[in-house]
């Protein structure tokens, strides 16, 4: 698996939003995302290619979402990713070296299929041994924090979609939020991944996008430290340097100030877009207070394509 941030796809893409990987911000060390690319082809008959006349109008297409088990050893790979999800096709020209074989006797794994963890709908705050991979859904409980403490999530977020919008050259963006009621126990913010791209071939493209999380805030972490706390992000990479993409992903925060999950029902809702960025100059304190030079520039992006994918799951 390799990070990156141009996009050359033929199937289908993860983003590996937030991992263990920590970077110092004002007084306080806060994680990041971070994006993982895997490219597998659909596995498709060339024919359906062809069928022009009955594709589906340019758009982006839900298809799957979950909140699924994590590998109980983080960034178990040897580069530092995690086992899950991992697609096939491991030769050494394949796309993902990291899922060499499955089955009993093994086999190559297939190019066309994907490894993950198991979806749950119920989902404990308190650390279980035995269950899922042991780190509950409480980051404040299971020691998750950014105050160097290494980042503990319990579950992965993950959104499938087919995008048939054959847009190069817009940007791809993706926001996550969990909420209970009124009450905010993780948000993203806006991730900008970078440019979006199509398959050579032309649509449709098959992407997965997953998100490694934790709910709440951690030690130290708490709401009066807000907004963006704990699982609601702060800006990572932003504002930016200068007009234009910076070809890394970065990071928009929500404002959000997360408070400690409860037991009950949590709505996730994840948002994937297409965007054209409209850059705007700053000066002053909104640049130096994130340590760029003035000026800098903020983002906003005006969408072409746009899907929201929302479900429950329950907490106790």
């Amino acid at each position: 698996m390799k990070n990156f941030c141009s996009f050359q796809w033929l199937a289908y893409f993860v983003l590996a939003a937030f991992s263990t990987q920590w970077q110092p911000a004002a007084a306080q060390q806060i994680y990041h995302p971070q994006v993982s690319v895997k490219v597998v082809p659909r596995g498709e008959a060339e024919s359906n290619r062809d069928r022009r006349e009955n594709a589906p109008p340019p758009n982006l297409y839900a298809l799957q979402a979950a909140f699924t088990q994590t590998h109980p050893i983080i960034g178990a790979n040897t580069d530092g990713t995690d086992i899950w999800p991992c697609t096939g096709n491991s030769s050494s020209t394949g796309p993902n070296p990291d899922c060499p074989t499955i089955g009993d006797p093994s086999i190559v794994f297939p190019s066309t299929a994907t490894a993950i963890g198991n979806p749950a709908f119920v989902w404990q705050l308190k650390n279980t041994p035995g269950s899922g991979n042991g780190h509950g859904c409480n980051a404040r409980i299971n020691g998750t924090g950014h105050l160097g403490t290494p980042y503990l999530p319990c579950g992965q977020v993950e959104t499938w979609y087919e995008d048939d919008s054959n847009d190069t050259t817009d940007e791809l963006l993706y926001s996550m939020k969990v909420t209970q009621g009124t009450r905010t126990i993780a948000d993203t913010g806006t991730v900008d991944i970078g440019p979006n791209a199509s398959d050579v071939t032309g649509p449709p493209s098959d992407l997965l996008i997953y998100n490694p999380i934790n709910f709440g805030y951690g030690p130290g972490d708490g709401p009066g430290t807000g907004p963006n706390n704990g699982d609601c992000n702060a800006d990572y990479n932003y504002p930016l340097t200068s007009p234009e993409n910076p070809g890394s992903e970065y990071l928009v925060a929500a404002g959000k100030t997360c408070v400690e999950p409860i037991p009950g029902w949590a709505t996730i809702t994840v948002t994937t877009a297409l965007g054209t960025p409209l850059y705007t100059e700053a000066t002053g304190e909104r640049c130096s207070s994130k340590g760029v030079a003035s000026p800098c520039y903020l983002a906003e992006w005006t969408k072409k394509y746009e899907i929201s994918q929302k479900w429950d799951i329950w907490l106790e």
